[in-house]
């Protein structure tokens, strides 16, 4: 395998970008692998750093719906989510 990005090294330490890996993206068949490291080495090597930004601001959104904030799980992965994109955003 090859060497991990340090962005996908910390996208895989968000339980909202890890959700959306290892669920969503193999269930609509965007992600063929179908063990965690097989999935982690996938999004090493498919995704770009831009596509894995993305999902992180798409996922955010859902975190920052004011109805998931009555939730804990939304709120610590919104926390996740805005330190990963404060660390690998570039800024506009």
């Amino acid at each position: 395998m090859t060497k991990l990005r340090p962005i996908v090294k910390a996208a895989f330490k968000c339980d909202a970008l890890v959700y959306q890996f290892t669920e969503i993206d193999v269930e609509d068949g965007l992600i063929t692998a179908s063990d965690y490291d097989g999935i982690v080495a996938e999004v090493n090597d498919s995704y770009v750093d831009d596509a894995i930004i993305r999902e992180a601001e798409n996922r955010l959104d859902i975190c920052n719906d004011p109805y998931n904030q009555l939730e804990p799980d939304y709120i610590r992965e919104a926390r996740q989510l805005r330190s990963f994109l404060k660390r690998f955003k570039k800024a506009a």
